[in-house]
């Protein structure tokens, strides 16, 4: 069937995940789809604290802007369809899924439909 998401009225595409950390703690989280992320996943502060978060390293990140940015990495548990992933997490403003997370979707060539207002 595949990962099913929505847009919302401000024009973003989001997908339902959910993230677990090592010791078990869940939280169901609404992540943007960030097309040009190509980290793994963003949480907010806030909910890396309340997962609890193992870090595991600090890694350099380029920015939109074109800053050099050097951010903490944690590491999380996401469940996607049937199956859990390990993955990297840093800290962001929102929620974020990079395109990194979404490699194993099959995204090109997919179907896009948009329903007039």
């Amino acid at each position: 069937m595949g990962l099913i998401g929505r847009v919302t009225a401000d024009r973003e595409a989001r997908i339902p995940l959910l993230v677990r950390s090592g010791e078990g703690t869940e939280h169901e989280i609404d992540a943007a789809i960030d097309t040009g992320f190509n980290g793994v996943l963003g949480l907010p502060a806030h909910l890396i604290e309340e997962l609890g978060l193992s870090l595991v390293g600090r890694e350099r990140m380029l920015l939109a802007n074109g800053e050099l940015h050097f951010a903490e990495t944690h590491r999380a548990f996401v469940s996607m369809e049937d199956r859990v992933y390990s993955v990297r997490v840093v800290e962001a403003g929102e929620p974020l899924a990079g395109m990194s997370l979404l490699w194993e979707y099959d995204m090109d060539g997919g179907q896009v439909v948009l329903e007039r207002l």
